[in-house]
C-alpha cells in the first residue's frame, strides 16, 4: 500500500496513481457518467490532488474552465503537469491554494486573498477530501451554496468497505458517514443520483464510491 508520506510528494503520488492504474479507473467510471453541464461550465475541483477529476471535465466540456485548489503546492503542480499531457490550455485552468475547511477562499498564484461566491460553479467536484476538513458538515454545506442552480455536486469518496476504511485509517481521513453526507446534501437543496463503482473500475472500486447529487432549480 502506498505510504501516506507520498501525499506530500505530488509528482510521486501521481507516478502511483498512473502506475497501479488508478487515474485509469476513474476515468473510465466518469466517461459513462451522465453529468449534464452547458459546454461553457465553470468547474471547482476542490482539494483537487492531480486533477484527475477536474480535468476529465475540462476535455467533456470543450470551453469549460477550470478553478483547482488544494493545500498542498505540488500537488497544484502536479494539476497542469497533468493539463499539458492532456494538451489542454493552459489558459483554461486557474490553480490556487485553498483549505477544505473553507473551500470558499483561496489564494492566487500571485499570492492574492480570493473567494469564491455562492452560486458560481456548475459542477464541483471532491475526491475523497471532506473528511480533512476542521468542521465537515459546515464545508460540505458551503461547497453545495457554491453551485448555481442546477449545477453538480461530484464526490469520489471513500467508501465503507473494510478496504474503504482501512484506506482511511492509514491516511488519518476522518470522514462524516455517507449517510449523513448525503443528508447534509438534501438539506442544502439538492437532489441525490448516488451510483456505484463496478468491477470494470478496479482498482478505485476497493475504496471508493460516487455521490452526484444536483442542485435544485
Amino acid at each position: 500500500m502506498i505510504s501516506p508520506n507520498l501525499y506530500k510528494n505530488g509528482r510521486t503520488y501521481d507516478f502511483f496513481m498512473k502506475a497501479l492504474g488508478y487515474e485509469g479507473s476513474i476515468d473510465r467510471f466518469l466517461d459513462h457518467l451522465e453529468i449534464d453541464c452547458r459546454p461553457e461550465c465553470s468547474i471547482l475541483d476542490a482539494g483537487c490532488g492531480t486533477g484527475i477529476l477536474g480535468l476529465h471535465f475540462l476535455e467533456r466540456f470543450p470551453n469549460s474552465s477550470l478553478h483547482a485548489t488544494d493545500i498542498e503546492v505540488g500537488f497544484l503542480r502536479a494539476t497542469l503537469a497533468n493539463a499539458h499531457r492532456r494538451d489542454i490550455d493552459r489558459h483554461r485552468v486557474t490553480i490556487g491554494v485553498g483549505d477544505i475547511s473553507s473551500p470558499h477562499c483561496w489564494t492566487s498564484e500571485e499570492g492574492t486573498p480570493e473567494t469564491f461566491e455562492d452560486g458560481s460553479f456548475d459542477l464541483i467536484c471532491l475526491g475523497a477530501v471532506i473528511g480533512y476538513a476542521s468542521d465537515r458538515e459546515a464545508s460540505l454545506r458551503q461547497l453545495v451554496q457554491m453551485l448555481s442552480p442546477g449545477g453538480y455536486l461530484l464526490n469520489i469518496e471513500m467508501n465503507e468497505s473494510l478496504t474503504g476504511r482501512l484506506v482511511s485509517n492509514r491516511y488519518r481521513y476522518r470522514n462524516i458517514s455517507l449517510e449523513r453526507m448525503k443528508h447534509v446534501i438534501r438539506q442544502e437543496g439538492c437532489e441525490l443520483m448516488s451510483t456505484p463503482l463496478r468491477i470494470q473500475h478496479l482498482p478505485a472500486k476497493l475504496t471508493r464510491t460516487a455521490i452526484v447529487a444536483r442542485k435544485l432549480v
